[in-house]
């Protein structure tokens, strides 16, 4: 898991994932990467998919509330995609993690 940064609670923040096959960039099987986050009780709060910026580069703009509960949120990317093996498709499942935080 890696932590991308701390947020405040009522901003609207980006989150990308990339799909590669060596050193290129290549889509997702149906051009489609699914994203799914969690608040820090474990709740989902986002499930959806995200947007296609180019080949292999997807986000989601996730925007917080200012009653947003402070804490490490869980985002979960997944797809499955080409990454060049004989089997064509395979899963790809990637976790990050986000602090949301109150400046006061």
């Amino acid at each position: 898991m890696v932590v991308l940064g701390e947020y405040e609670r009522g901003s609207t923040f980006k989150s990308v994932e990339t799909y590669k096959s060596g050193s290129t960039y290549v889509d997702p099987s149906g051009n489609i990467a699914f994203i799914t986050m969690y608040d820090p009780d474990g709740n989902v709060i986002i499930d959806n998919s995200g947007q296609r910026a180019s080949t292999g580069v997807y986000y989601y703009y996730v925007s917080t509330q200012t009653d947003s509960p402070l804490g490490l949120y869980r985002i979960r990317w997944r797809a499955y995609w080409n990454f060049g093996s004989p089997w064509n498709y395979a899963p790809k499942d990637d976790t990050e993690a986000v602090s949301i935080v109150s400046v006061e």
